[in-house]
């Protein structure tokens, strides 16, 4: 059925199969200019399923853009959340955009006033646009649930299907999933369930275009012969040629008429579709063109490989672009304003006076990891974006080449978390050290009961690489913005937790946590931050550094005195700041405005080490000053709850006055890692305010 008026259910139009096909190179069209406006997103996998969303948004499914609730639509579930650009370049063609503002998170932006729909779609990963990097179906008319885990969106699509059953309606459901999200068991368990429940009004897709993050599905880890297996499960599967129109229009009718069972389309694709330098190239999973407007692989090549250069030539992607930027510039300045003034602008090298580096904490992992490696005891695991968080320096000791004694010991697990921790927990009984790692979301989030149950408490030693750490992981947005698992760690007995404050420090608690016997998390994060400091400076598991402002000097890192906490003795500081992660190096930030500007004197302790924490540091740090902030860059509490424990059991003979920094019981959004710190209050700034107004001065 074409898109409809819902209201007297005529057609709004009607697509031929030539003009599904003219359709599906603008949707591709779209899908490179917001891509090269985000400067970050998927290429590979928008440009495979691009004919596929034509057919289904344009022709096949029941729907109506003017009325995306209508209860009798269609309903259509992206497991596939990285897909995202192609989403909502299809939403755009199909209309859904075109009588929606564009807004500043749900503000109106007059300036914006006449940008068509379809265009809006390029604000793809902005600061306060709705299109973030995987789709939010509370901020967008046509997505129906949020997604970016994979392999949840089959269930969600059996839950949908199974109600309308119930109700007596005759919608369907479809469920659009990748190839290498057939590696989750969560499919296979919506698989046995929708078989079970006979939905044969339920439709599953499979994007089957052989590639995910690491490589070749079939190398990273084989979930063919698929066909054969979902026929197994008791489905009635179809393959189709996934680029081809009449195939796709053909296969959706077939399955929509099956009865008495689900249907499966196993689409054939090729990831990249017709971008000729992105084409079953594995490195463009997850990247824009390289080159960026021009060149060998640019925008511009990939708009002419498209074929619509006509429709988009060089003046008008000129303009569509400038429009991104300005809301960019918009985004930028609000974020800017979120931030507390005070009397100079103490941002990190915003002068020249006291230069900080920066390096991503992931890159200490790497080096804690290649070091660690040597040891034939370590087994590392995979889990399709070993390079992303680092955990490729296991076999690529010097980060270029592969040993080939040490690949021997690395497990590739593919899209399967859980699974993953199950299979390290048996490297552990046989007296291996295994370290597992993913973004925190799914390593300790997706596997917390195997953490808990299988690993802590048989008391195997697991390392877990926590990755992407907080809201600074930028643009992905929320699914992979890591905001909890310090909570949900710490909660487990026995486990251990390690969150360090910068690269160098990153790769002690990695080796820190290979020496010990414990089960171990250590969480980092993905965006370059401070390095605030040296090989030298001490790292005890467990035991807390405590960090001092000592005035201006040649480098930022040079004006601190760090030692450890059982090391020191009180200089009747004004307040404390206890951090950890990346926030260590703000609460420095911190102490040098409160210093500088109000003349108060700051005791940063450093809190590397969350579980089992330094108790002595903390009860040290509120009983000497009385005034206590805990800052992170996690749900607020996670750390900071710990603290106001520790304390409250101390029983103090003084009142402490003690507030926390962190993100405010919010998820987090999609923008620049650094827009985001400050749109979250997570800066030094919001530290030094949050000081001055505990302190009253």
């Amino acid at each position: 059925m074409p898109i409809v008026d819902s209201r007297t259910m005529e057609p709004r139009r009607t697509y031929s199969v030539e003009e599904l096909r003219a359709a599906a190179q603008e949707i591709r069209a779209w899908v490179m200019i917001s891509l090269e406006a985000a400067g970050s997103g998927h290429t590979g996998g928008t440009m495979s399923i691009a004919d596929i969303a034509a057919a289904m948004y344009l022709r096949h499914i029941r729907h109506d853009p003017a009325n995306p609730r209508w209860e009798d639509r269609d309903r259509v579930f992206w497991s596939a959340g990285h897909k995202a650009p192609a989403i909502y370049a299809t939403l755009g063609v199909a209309g859904y955009f075109d009588d929606m503002p564009v807004t500043w998170h749900g503000e109106p932006i007059e300036e914006f006033a006449n940008i068509p729909g379809p265009q809006k779609c390029v604000l793809l990963r902005k600061l306060g646009s709705p299109f973030e990097g995987h789709p939010n179906s509370r901020k967008l008319p046509g997505i129906e649930v949020c997604s970016g885990s994979l392999g949840q969106g089959l269930g969600v699509a059996c839950g949908s299907a199974l109600d309308a059953k119930m109700r007596g309606r005759d919608n369907q459901v479809y469920c659009i999933m990748g190839d290498g999200e057939q590696q989750e068991g969560s499919v296979w368990e919506a698989a046995l369930f929708a078989s079970h429940h006979a939905l044969d009004n339920l439709v599953a897709i499979v994007d089957d275009n052989g590639l995910q993050i690491d490589g070749p599905t079939a190398e990273v880890c084989n979930v063919q012969l698929l066909a054969e297996k979902y026929q197994a499960f008791g489905w009635e599967v179809f393959e189709i040629d996934g680029h081809d129109m009449g195939e796709i229009l053909g296969g959706l009718e077939r399955a929509d008429s099956v009865r008495g069972r689900p249907a499966l389309i196993i689409a054939d694709t090729i990831k990249g579709k017709c971008v000729d330098f992105a084409e079953n190239v594995v490195g463009y999973h997850g990247v824009p063109p390289k080159d960026g407007r021009t060149g060998e692989e640019s925008l511009e090549r990939a708009l002419e490989c498209i074929g619509v250069t006509d429709a988009f030539p060089p003046e008008r992607v000129d303009e569509i672009l400038a429009f991104a930027e300005r809301y960019g510039e918009i985004a930028a300045e609000r974020a800017d304003a979120n931030v507390p003034k005070f009397g100079r602008d103490w941002w990190w090298n915003a002068d020249g006076t006291m230069p900080v580096e920066m390096d991503a904490t992931r890159n200490g992992f790497g080096e804690g990891i290649a070091e660690v490696g040597a040891d034939e005891r370590v087994i590392a695991h995979g889990a399709d974006i070993t390079g992303s968080i680092r955990m490729s320096r296991f076999y690529e000791p010097d980060g270029k080449n592969e040993d080939p004694e040490r690949k021997k010991r690395f497990v590739s697990c593919g899209i399967a978390e859980a699974n993953m921790t199950t299979v390290a927990a048996g490297f552990a009984i046989e007296d291996r050290v295994p370290f597992i790692g993913s973004y925190g979301v799914f390593a300790t989030g997706r596997n917390w009961d195997q953490l808990r149950t299988t690993v802590a408490y048989s008391g195997l030693p697991v390392k877990v690489a926590d990755a992407h750490g907080g809201v600074s992981v930028g643009p992905d947005g929320a699914t992979h913005q890591a905001l909890e698992e310090i909570s949900l760690i710490t909660a487990i007995p026995g486990f251990v937790m390690f969150v360090p404050c910068d690269s160098i420090e990153t790769a002690k608690a990695t080796k820190a946590a290979a020496e010990d016997d414990a089960p171990t998390t250590i969480r980092f994060a993905r965006e370059a931050t401070p390095v605030v400091t040296k090989e030298e400076t001490p790292f005890e598991a467990g035991v807390a550094n405590v960090i001092r402002y000592r005035g201006e000097a040649d480098s930022f890192v040079d004006a601190f005195e760090t030692v450890l906490a059982s090391d020191y003795s009180s200089e009747d500081e004004d307040l404390a700041i206890i951090a950890c992660g990346p926030m260590v190096p703000e609460a420095m930030r911190a102490a040098v405005i409160l210093k500088e500007e109000m003349d108060l004197e700051t005791r940063v302790v450093n809190l590397h080490t969350v579980k089992p924490a330094d108790r002595a540091a903390v009860v040290a740090a509120a009983a000497d000053t009385g005034v206590v902030i805990t800052a992170e860059e996690h749900q607020v509490g996670g750390m900071g709850n710990i603290v106001a424990g520790i304390i409250g059991e101390a029983n103090l003979e003084t009142a402490v006055r003690f507030a926390m920094v962190g993100v405010q019981d919010r998820f987090g959004e999609s923008g620049e890692p650094w827009e985001l710190v400050k749109m979250f209050g997570l800066t030094a700034e919001h530290i030094a305010a949050k000081a001055r107004d505990l302190l009253g001065v």
